[in-house]
C-alpha cells in the first residue's frame, strides 16, 4: 500500500488531551482531510508527526483511507 501518516489532533497547542491517529494515507493533506471529515472537529489543530511504515499499517489491519487512534 505504501506509507501512512501519524497525525496529532488537539483542541489547542499543548493540549494534554491530544489524540494521535495512524492514517492509511501517504499524503499529509489527504490524511488530515480524512480525519477532519470523520471526526467533525473543524476547529481542532491537526499536526502531521511523520510517516508510518507499511508493516505497521498491515499490523493494524488498516486499508487505504482508514485510520485508528493510538
Amino acid at each position: 500500500m505504501g506509507l501512512g501518516r501519524l497525525i496529532r489532533v488537539q483542541a489547542f497547542r499543548g493540549d494534554p488531551d491530544a489524540t494521535i491517529y495512524v492514517v492509511a494515507e501517504p499524503k499529509v493533506e489527504k490524511a488530515i482531510y480524512i480525519l477532519r471529515t470523520a471526526l467533525a472537529r473543524p476547529q481542532a489543530e491537526y499536526e502531521d508527526l511523520g510517516r508510518v511504515s507499511d508493516p505497521l499499517l498491515d499490523t493494524l489491519a488498516l486499508k487505504p483511507g482508514m485510520f485508528t487512534k493510538t
